[in-house]
């Protein structure tokens, strides 16, 4: 999930009922080709690699995340990359998080933390940089693998939409809400090209679609979202196809390379 930031009625109730660990995430390196959209369809202007890494730990999962594109510029193209590395324990309570963005070869923004869910069900996120910035996390908070469970047994349930707080840590900012609708995968997406030795992870594996809105707090869900996202992605969390949009404009990025990453040994 791109900014992969990409979800409580009772559907995620009974979705979070169920042990953490209860669905599998296919540990994966995928590479996707990125092309700029307008109004929902493709356009000129921004092209770019997106690159994501999801190791298995014995105690979690490390993510890595790099987004590297390049727009037009009066004389030459303008590069920018977002860089994220983030460590999420088994049992999603836990988050560690840093994010950096690049413009021009030069660093624009670094953000940097932690964030722990307590036994009460609330939790707080604690900014190293910037330095002593704390946010309070309300229950029900998720972080990015936690999110990525929840909205692949919800569609493995049958249900058709729900609502999560999320948190991603790149701002310092309270939880989003995010408003989720599943729905069946449009034609146009249905046969999404496999990379070249990447069959045996997709092979049996059911494909999900779903669209998502990303409110900022102050906005309590309601009104027009901070930003959409859409996604395809099996259901072992390997993602396919997605789209990240803001107003008109935004980006889509299709998978073309996968291979997976080995999983630890544990317990020995």
């Amino acid at each position: 999930m791109l900014n992969c930031r990409l979800l409580v009625p009772a559907a995620v109730l009974a979705c979070l009922a169920t042990p953490v660990m209860a669905q599998e995430m296919a540990p994966h390196r995928a590479v996707y080709e990125v092309g700029a959209i307008e109004n929902g369809k493709p356009s000129d202007g921004t092209r770019g690699t997106y690159a994501y890494e999801l190791k298995q730990t014995c105690d979690g999962y490390v993510i890595y995340q790099r987004l590297r594109l390049e727009a037009s510029g009066q004389r030459s193209a303008v590069v920018s990359e977002q860089q994220t590395q983030m460590t999420e324990s088994k049992d999603g309570r836990r988050l560690t998080f840093e994010h950096r963005s690049v413009a021009g070869g030069k660093q624009t923004s670094l953000i940097k933390g932690d964030a722990v869910m307590s036994d009460d069900g609330t939790g707080q996120a604690r900014f190293t940089d910037p330095e002593g910035q704390t946010v309070a996390l309300p229950k029900g908070t998720l972080f990015p693998v936690a999110i990525a469970r929840a909205t692949i047994r919800a569609a493995r349930a049958g249900e058709n939409s729900f609502d999560a707080l999320f948190f991603f840590g790149d701002k310092v900012k309270p939880p989003q809400q995010v408003n989720a609708v599943i729905g069946r995968v449009p034609k146009r997406l249905a046969d999404v090209k496999i990379p070249d030795g990447g069959e045996e992870m997709v092979d049996g594996r059911t494909r999900i679609y779903y669209r998502a809105g990303f409110f900022d707090a102050e906005s309590k869900g309601q009104g027009e979202p901070a930003f959409e996202m859409s996604s395809v992605t099996l259901d072992n969390g390997i993602e396919l196809y997605g789209t990240h949009e803001q107003g008109e404009g935004g980006i889509e990025y299709r998978i073309t390379r996968l291979e997976p990453i080995p999983k630890p040994e544990c317990g020995k």
